[in-house]
């Protein structure tokens, strides 16, 4: 099952005064991630998916854990994966590692095929869809 992974340095603006990374910034570059992941994976940019297909790709949910924290000058590993694939969602797994594999943060998400207008869930674009179930771990629901 391929993994999606997306290399991101820490920098001074990720951080406390302390050098250390501040807990809303991950979920700012998590959604980087996931953002880069339909427009390098899945074929289809934030801005197609919006401007020619009329829906987006908002969170429904969220839960992280903090495993141990991330400092000015870190290099850290992204690494995605699909956990279920539905009509109008899609559930992610996203491991944050520092060097030598250490796991910083873990993060499920729930992303919502919802319509521009925000009237309510909308069917992924079947291309998407397909590119989707490619990066499904090996046991979980399409």
């Amino acid at each position: 099952m391929p993994v999606f992974e997306k290399k991101k340095k820490i920098r001074f603006g990720h951080t406390d005064p302390a050098g250390i990374m501040f807990y809303p910034r991950y979920f700012e570059l998590l959604n980087e991630v996931v953002e880069d992941w339909f427009d390098e994976a899945l074929g289809m940019s934030f801005g197609v998916l919006l401007g020619e297909h009329g829906v987006g790709a908002p969170l429904g949910d969220i839960q992280t854990r903090f495993m141990a924290p991330c400092r000015l000058g870190d290099h850290v590993v992204f690494r995605l994966n699909v956990s279920e694939v539905r009509r109008a969602t899609v559930a992610l797994t996203v491991l944050v590692l520092g060097g030598g594999d250490e796991v910083r943060i873990t993060s499920k998400l729930v992303l919502v095929c919802a319509k521009k207008d925000m009237s309510g869930a909308h069917d992924w674009p079947q291309s998407v869809q397909d590119r989707m179930k490619g990066y499904l771990e090996e046991g979980c629901l399409s």
